[in-house]
């Protein structure tokens, strides 16, 4: 079994008060760095173990045997995906991480609803496919602080931000 792990980093031009499932941090959080850690699809060590070596302060940790991943800078802010499929193409296969950061003022529930989206967002892309996520699948959203309450696919902000995931992910896939 194979235990060689491979790291990324991405800074983030701000720090975005963000919501998210990954690994590390758990839930609310400050974040102003990406970290991703590429392990081998025959991966059964205990992750959190591995997250520890890498984690630290204002830094997301996402984790996938994906070898396919981008961090691009977009009008309404950065966006993350690391994807790919396995072999037998019957699901995803590798763990789908998506961080979106959005140069917008989000309250906590404007973060919720954009969760809502861009999960909605992978979700149409999936299907698109014929494809299912993973057990381990994360988001991470991010905003500046704010009491806007809305960023759902209805809204310029959830649109641009829906489109932008299922345009990269079907790309990635």
């Amino acid at each position: 079994m194979s235990t060689d792990l491979e790291f990324h980093e991405f800074l983030l031009p701000r720090t975005y008060l963000t919501l998210t499932s990954a690994l590390y941090p758990e839930g609310l959080s400050h974040v102003r760095k990406i970290k991703l850690i590429i392990v081998s699809k025959d991966y059964c060590r205990n992750a959190f173990e591995d997250v520890d070596k890498v984690k630290e302060r204002e830094a997301v940790v996402f984790m996938t045997a994906a070898r396919k991943f981008r961090f691009e800078k977009r009008e309404w802010g950065e966006l993350f995906i690391s994807a790919g499929i396995d072999k037998s193409g019957e699901d995803a296969g590798c763990t789908i991480n998506i961080g979106a950061f959005v140069n917008y003022p989000l309250s906590v529930n404007g973060l919720v609803d954009l969760v809502r989206t861009v999960t909605e967002a992978k979700s149409g892309a999936l299907r698109h496919l014929n494809l299912t996520g993973t057990v381990s699948d994360a988001i991470a959203v991010g905003a500046l602080p704010g009491k806007e309450f809305f960023a759902g696919p209805g809204t310029p902000l959830g649109k641009s931000v829906a489109k932008d995931v299922r345009n990269t992910l079907r790309e990635l896939l």
